[in-house]
């Protein structure tokens, strides 16, 4: 499996506080597959991507394993190596993938000469980032804009694994469709990607994910398509998709 959390268990500390947010995770994320990460605020969903990215805080200490391509990752030497293109991380608000004083075509083409393996006009084609928009400054986007040129960046070094937080959560429901579809797309090439989102009644109607995973309190407690879930007799699944959960 091109990427897994085995048995991780994230114990955070701080002078204010301490909490235990991973709890003996199991996750896997398969090629060729969007696996969405579902669960209530505060849960645990930005750390599982925190591990799955070797983006921890440094306030946390794991126990368990993180394996890319079916080997355990050790070491920030080794995230880096794989974060130049084996793992890549389309952030919640894409302007933050940006400099915001260099323009978006200035900085996607950057990125292509270091490690491109799709040039900016296939990775642009795949999101559709509108290319007319590249002569701009980040700010100079809107909210859907952004993010398409932010999933263009993440892709430009075509990651085997994907990792997707919140990706849509201030879009208006046509442009988060645009994202889901390119998402989509992007892992009909065979990748791995894994979409952390609160976007139920997308899902639903598009049925776009192949595998949902559920969580409560740092632990994983339902997974299955989201038609099962749904139809589990348990009240935090059963709540969860409810139209007043959304």
């Amino acid at each position: 499996m091109p990427a897994e959390l085995r048995e991780l268990t994230v114990r955070v500390s701080t002078r204010r506080w301490k909490d235990t947010v991973l709890d003996a995770v199991d996750l896997v994320v398969p090629d060729g597959k969007i696996t969405a990460l579902l669960g209530e605020s505060g849960c645990g969903k930005s750390m599982a991507a925190a591990a799955l990215t070797g983006s921890l805080p440094a306030s946390a200490r794991s126990k368990g394993q993180v394996l890319i391509e079916g080997a355990p990752v050790k070491g920030q030497r080794e995230w880096q190596r794989l974060r130049d293109g084996t793992v890549g991380r389309l952030p919640q608000a894409g302007i933050t993938a940006f400099d915001p004083e260099a323009t978006v075509g200035e900085q996607l083409r950057v990125l292509e000469e270091r490690h491109g393996r799709w040039t900016v006009a296939r990775a642009c084609a795949a999101t559709r980032y509108p290319t007319e928009m590249a002569d701009l400054y980040p700010k100079q986007h809107s909210g859907g804009q952004i993010q398409r040129a932010a999933l263009a960046a993440a892709l430009l070094p075509r990651p085997r694994v994907l990792i997707a937080d919140e990706p849509t959560a201030s879009l208006d429901a046509d442009t988060a469709y645009n994202v889901w579809a390119a998402l989509r797309r992007y892992a009909d090439t065979g990748a791995a990607v894994l979409v952390i989102t609160h976007d139920v009644p997308m899902l639903a109607d598009t049925k776009i994910a192949d595998h949902v995973a559920l969580m409560r309190t740092g632990k994983i407690v339902a997974t299955g398509d989201l038609t099962t879930l749904a139809a589990l007799d348990d009240p935090y699944v059963r709540g969860f998709f409810q139209p007043t959960a959304y």
